[in-house]
């Protein structure tokens, strides 16, 4: 979803918060959300991978989102979720604060983000969504791990046998 379609495309995206704002990516990025109950950290794991979660026998990297966009902010959410999602460094789970709703959005209503705000790791928002009386993060997911980290992810070996028991 890196380019813009010539022609109005309708989209259907999921709405999302983490820390104070609402954020929305594309629903066919999405595999499953699950409750937050957790993760296992991983001692020889990248420092941008809070730990591991065990799904159906596939073991899944964690990134928490709030921590890479909001690091100051010390209030957690009770009950966080985990947004499965399919990206071109394979399966990750995003942890995020709550889930709020799916829309429907017509590429056409997609506004591009200011240039100042594309240079704060401006390359993992796509764009600006106004729907109704709201303003909503288009994010990438394809982006929300730089290049760098996804070659570390894919070097990086997070199988069961190096799980450390959580803390």
């Amino acid at each position: 979803m890196n380019a813009m379609p010539d022609r109005a495309v309708e989209l259907r995206l999921i709405t999302f918060t983490v820390g104070f704002e609402t954020f929305v990516l594309d629903i066919m990025g999405l595999r499953q959300i699950i409750p937050y109950t957790g993760s296992t950290t991983v001692p020889t794991a990248p420092p941008f991978i809070e730990g591991i979660i065990v799904l159906r026998n596939e073991v899944i990297p964690i990134v928490d989102l709030r921590a890479r966009l909001y690091p100051q902010l010390e209030e957690r959410s009770e009950q966080p979720l985990v947004l499965i999602t399919y990206s071109n460094a394979g399966i990750i789970g995003i942890k995020v604060d709550a889930v709020r709703r799916i829309v429907n959005v017509s590429t056409d209503a997609l506004l591009p983000p200011p240039p100042i705000i594309r240079g704060i790791r401006g390359e993992l928002l796509i764009a600006i969504v106004p729907y109704e009386d709201e303003v909503y993060l288009l994010i990438d997911i394809e982006n929300i791990l730089s290049g760098d980290e996804k070659q570390v992810l894919a070097a990086a070996d997070l199988t069961p046998q190096d799980v450390e028991a959580p803390a």
